[in-house]
């Protein structure tokens, strides 16, 4: 007994002193990073740094290409100019038709250049007011992840075309993820915020504590007849088993002799209150009125903005954001022309671009809510006519 003793201390003692497999250093910080990428903060990061690395590639893809069209028609406008000139010096004695209709055959070929140089991406910039600058690509690549689409740029050679398709296929499910999780968090951090205020002020933030505690208590009695019921019912079918046909078993004995052997009962289990109606705190309900109201202010807090930077009015501006929020993007009104035409602060549109990035995940926020808050009174509604069942009933027929 002593030498199986000391073998098996020898054993153990070789197993607890035995080293563990060195972990791999880089697939240890791989996960770590993909975790923190995919949380919360990593994920607007990671959206931000998606969209300046899409600028960057953009930019470099159709910039060259529309430098390369706006000298193309510099050229030929100038080398319109030289032909009027040398018509009109060729003729010494000015004749109103003649000249009339040389110069008309010029103007008429010029235009037929500048409308291919339009199909081709020419928007009669010149210099440095071109659309295809970092604010300009970062704005567009935006629109491309949100699904928008103004459609006042766009890539115009093959390489910024293709880059486009795989730059939407993994930024569009991005942009879906990121609207989810930020929709997510704002709407648990507001329906905080909202139940702290209502505390303060002396409400109920909705919901209402005593009613889910007598639910709780109610659900609970029911839990225990039916179980004693249960394990009442079971010790019988083991009697008759014991007993072979044609010999009746004996009476049960009165309620009065059973003992707690006979009738158990055991501790409520845990994942009976995982229902929001018992889960022992008051419902936060945010009226669906506050967040139109949130809605409301951030779209008339944007066609402001962007009143004051693009010349338009107030209700041009508000339809803007509404359009461009909503992700239907007409494009009819387009953010950067005062910018361009003006030569304004680039600034303005990577401001426009942070506007939108947040209005969206507002929106998500704002819909989270006012879901919740639906669903919430189409039970309630159910409940008063009687489609859906009250867990209260359940409780009177156990």
């Amino acid at each position: 007994m002593a030498l199986e003793r000391k073998r098996s201390g020898r054993r153990g003692g070789s197993v607890r002193h035995r080293k563990r497999p060195p972990e791999n250093k880089c697939k240890t910080c791989c996960k770590r990073f993909t975790a923190f990428m995919f949380s919360h903060v990593g994920l607007c990061g990671l959206v931000v740094g998606y969209s300046i690395l899409g600028a960057f590639a953009f930019r470099a893809l159709e910039a060259p290409f529309e430098g390369k069209k706006v000298d193309e028609v510099m050229h030929k406008r100038m080398d319109t100019v030289k032909r009027l000139w040398a018509i009109t010096d060729q003729l010494n004695v000015l004749y109103k038709e003649n000249w009339t209709r040389q110069v008309t055959e010029e103007v008429k070929r010029f235009q037929a250049d500048l409308v291919h140089a339009i199909k081709e991406g020419y928007d009669g910039k010149e210099g440095n007011n071109t659309q295809w600058t970092f604010s300009g690509a970062f704005l567009y690549s935006l629109t491309v992840i949100t699904t928008i689409g103004y459609g006042n740029i766009a890539p115009r050679t093959g390489p910024g075309k293709i880059a486009t398709i795989f730059y939407a296929i993994i930024g569009i499910p991005l942009m879906l993820l990121y609207l989810t999780n930020i929709g997510d968090i704002l709407a648990k951090a507001f329906r905080y915020l909202y139940s702290r205020a209502c505390a303060c002020c002396g409400g109920s933030g909705g919901g209402d504590a005593a009613s889910v505690e007598a639910r709780r208590r109610r659900a609970a009695e029911s839990w225990r007849v039916q179980h004693i019921v249960g394990n009442a019912s079971s010790s019988r079918l083991e009697i008759d088993d014991k007993f072979p046909m044609g010999i009746p078993p004996p009476p049960p004995p009165p309620i009065s002799r059973i003992t707690e052997d006979e009738v158990r009962i055991e501790p409520i289990p845990d994942d009976m209150y995982r229902d929001e109606d018992f889960n022992g705190k008051a419902r936060v309900s945010v009226p669906i009125t506050l967040c139109m109201v949130i809605l409301i202010g951030y779209i008339s807090g944007g066609a402001v903005l962007f009143s004051l930077w693009e010349g338009w009015g107030f209700l041009d501006g508000s339809y803007f954001c509404f359009v461009t929020l909503s992700t239907i993007g007409f494009g009819d009104l387009v953010p950067g022309d005062s910018v361009i035409s003006d030569g304004g602060s680039q600034e303005k549109l990577v401001m426009c671009s942070l506007y939108l990035l947040f209005g969206m995940a507002l929106i998500a926020m704002c819909f989270n809510l006012m879901q919740e808050e639906v669903i919430h009174k189409v039970r309630a509604c159910g409940r008063r006519i009687g489609i859906i069942k009250d867990q209260e009933d359940d409780d009177d027929m156990g």
